[in-house]
């Protein structure tokens, strides 16, 4: 490949307009829905697990690794700075994130109950 497309490759996972089939989309979606209710047994190890993945990263926060040298010296410098700023919407975040888990373990227990009638 040469030209621009050699150095500004498309991002990973993120498809060109040209290639997407929402129609197929659609219906690949479909259809793995209507597998998933056909795998009763497989629903709860498959929600238990990105109920899993849900709770380790619903507490977004700022603090990362700066790593070391000048560079991680810099970086943890500007964090300081720059807390006051993210911290207020970061906390808008998490508990955000808080109420929308609380309102799928609801729902999950209400869909539950409604099986079993």
């Amino acid at each position: 490949m040469s030209g621009p497309e050699a150095k500004n490759p498309a991002p990973a996972g993120i498809s060109s307009p040209e290639e997407t089939d929402v129609a197929a989309l659609f219906d690949r979606l479909r259809e793995e829905l209507r597998r998933g209710a056909v795998h009763e047994d497989s629903r709860g190890a498959e929600f238990a697990s990105t109920r899993a993945l849900a709770e380790r990263f619903w507490p977004v926060t700022a603090e990362r690794p700066a790593g070391g040298g000048f560079k991680g010296a810099v970086k943890r410098v500007l964090r300081k700075l720059m807390r006051w700023y993210v911290e207020p919407a970061l906390a808008d975040q998490r508990a955000f994130n808080d109420a929308v888990l609380k309102l799928i373990d609801d729902l999950d227990e209400r869909i539950s109950r409604l099986e079993q009638r």
